[in-house]
């Protein structure tokens, strides 16, 4: 490999990385100790919280599976959720055989000091039933991963690495990983391989995780790997981005650096069409790529994300919105976004990631465009100038287009998340 390759070196973590990985550390604990229900209200994927992984079932899909707090749910196209199930428990991690998608395994807790152990669904989720506690009593693994060679061995972390070889029912500890451990993947080339994505770096073991080496040669730290059937390594590295490599490690390359200083802590790729992939960002936000990973954009919205309706945005902002809020969204008065008009009124705020229009979700957005603001009269209720709710729709699309990664993760009720 190349040595001037960024991807071959071996570089340290910036400051900033390490206490991204912290807070990776805090979400996971935050996964253990929120409340077991699901509010009525809550009925899209921009309003949950965690997500603790991410299946697609079957051939149909455009609906997904995600472990959550909530137990399983199934996730329409449009971003509503359906749970399937109020009596799972409080999810940490979910996974199908490759061939059996409605059957599906599963660990957690059933409150915030009782583990689940190993469940398994049989129903897509519908119904659950415990299928061992693990290696050492209840586990409450926080990652897991099915052999696509060998289905019915099975890994799960928790403090240890666990195997099983009977489809769950019993387990051997295989001792501690590396470093702590955020992620493991399964070969799809040796049947004893894994992969392991940790503090210290993305590493590989040839004995279902007895001892371990460096998979990739960057001690960066790594929370999330992901193997697909063609035996493809995809990763996220903290200074370096998504990266992906053949098994059983080699010819890295970087797919995308443009995360602006999040992470992706879990990953997912659409069978029927690898192109398109689910994320989770270390926010939380569930993240869509149509590119192979290339570029992402939210959940929230992504069915106006399309370039007709950006396109068809530009256009209305540049007729109506660009006079006030700037090219490009970049404000009435950038070098002073405090600024006030004669009457005391404060100028229109930048749109694109310098002020603070992603801190509203895609509704309140449209419901600012369309009804004006009670707190500033300069804006006004552009639906009495003719603006229809597929305008505002295309305005929203366009506005989130300027956005930088940082922003679309953080976008609504997360952006307190990322005040610093």
């Amino acid at each position: 490999m190349d040595a001037s390759n960024p991807l071959n070196g071996e570089t340290s973590p910036a400051p900033k990385s390490l206490m991204r990985l912290k807070q990776l550390a805090a979400i996971l604990v935050l996964l253990l100790v929120s409340p077991l229900a699901f509010a009525g209200e809550v009925t899209f994927m921009h309003q949950i919280q965690r997500v603790g992984g991410i299946v697609f079932p079957g051939s149909d899909t455009q609906k997904f599976l995600v472990a959550t707090g909530y137990g399983a749910l199934s996730v329409e196209p449009n971003g509503r959720v359906t749970q399937l199930s109020n009596k799972a428990g409080f999810l940490t991690e979910l996974m199908a055989p490759p061939s059996s998608p409605n059957i599906l395994f599963s660990s957690g807790y059933r409150s915030k000091t009782k583990k689940l152990g190993v469940i398994r669904s049989d129903d897509g989720g519908v119904s659950w039933s415990r299928i061992s506690n693990g290696a050492h009593g209840p586990v409450a693994f926080h990652s897991m991963a099915i052999s696509p060679i060998n289905p019915a061995t099975m890994y799960g972390a928790e403090t240890d690495v666990q195997v099983s070889h009977d489809h769950g029912k019993t387990w051997t500890s295989r001792g501690e990983p590396p470093a702590q451990l955020f992620d493991i993947a399964a070969s799809a080339k040796e049947p004893k391989t894994l992969y392991a994505a940790t503090r210290t770096g993305l590493y590989r073991s040839a004995d279902e995780g007895a001892s371990w080496n460096l998979a990739h040669p960057g001690k960066h730290p790594a929370p999330m790997v992901h193997v697909t059937p063609d035996g493809k390594i995809y990763a996220f590295l903290y200074g370096l981005g998504l990266v992906v490599g053949d098994e059983p490690g080699s010819a890295w390359q970087l797919v995308s650096d443009k995360f602006a200083g999040r992470a992706l802590i879990d990953l997912a790729i659409d069978p029927a069409d690898p192109q398109r992939m689910l994320a989770v960002a270390d926010t939380g936000a569930m993240m869509q790529s149509r590119d192979s990973g290339r570029n992402w954009h939210s959940f929230e919205g992504q069915l106006d994300q399309t370039p007709a309706r950006i396109k068809a945005g530009r256009e209305l902002y540049n007729e109506n919105c660009q006079a006030c809020h700037g090219s490009k969204g970049i404000g009435e008065k950038p070098d002073d976004p405090g600024a006030t008009d004669e009457n005391g009124l404060p100028l229109a705020p930048a749109l694109d990631d310098s002020a603070h229009g992603w801190h509203h979700g895609d509704a309140q957005l449209r419901a600012t465009i369309l009804n004006g603001s009670p707190r500033n009269e300069r804006m006004i209720p552009w639906k009495d100038q003719g603006l229809s709710d597929d305008d505002a729709r295309n305005l929203v699309a366009y506005i989130k287009s300027l956005w930088n990664f940082r922003s679309q993760a953080c976008q609504g009720s997360r952006h307190m998340r990322c005040m610093h």
